[in-house]
């Protein structure tokens, strides 16, 4: 039992990033290739976000435990993501809040600071029209800001996969 543990802890420090010449990656050349792979995802509108807190509007933070995600494919959106908040005019029963698919009416991208990409998103369905806002950093740390017609604002963090 006692060299099953110590062989697991070998492997497990032993694991690191590799160039393609076997040489290992130093810290900067795995920042350079991480930023490298959030750049390629935004520019060909391929991503998805995995949120791990929220911020409603009167409420506290909260740490979310299920996977809940922002994913951009194309020119569309699948939003699966929790709401805590005051809804204005919603369906009977609550409706679908942000867990829905749908086409994108605009993307609009540009540069934020030197490490940050700021895009904004349109999008309808047939209960309101979001605007998404998103913040992505070069290391894939996310946050998201979602405003509506009928409900109130809230916001998520998260990390790019």
């Amino acid at each position: 039992m006692l060299f099953l543990l110590t062989a697991m802890a070998f492997v497990a420090c032993s694991t690191a990033m590799y160039n393609a010449d076997g040489t290992k990656m130093t810290k900067e050349q795995i920042r350079a290739a991480k930023a490298q792979h959030v750049r390629e995802g935004i520019e060909n509108r391929d991503f998805k976000i995995i949120v791990d807190r929220m911020y409603p509007m009167r409420m506290p933070a909260r740490h979310l435990s299920t996977l809940y995600s922002l994913e951009v494919k194309g020119d569309t959106i699948k939003s699966y993501l929790p709401y805590f908040g005051r809804a204005y005019s919603v369906p009977y029963g609550g409706g679908k809040a942000l867990n829905f698919t749908g086409i994108m009416s605009y993307y609009d991208l540009r540069q934020g600071r030197k490490d940050q990409t700021l895009i904004e998103i349109g999008v309808e369905n047939d209960e309101d029209t979001y605007v998404y806002s998103l913040s992505i950093f070069d290391n894939g740390n996310t946050s998201i800001d979602v405003r509506s017609r009928n409900r109130e604002q809230i916001a998520f963090s998260g990390e790019m996969e």
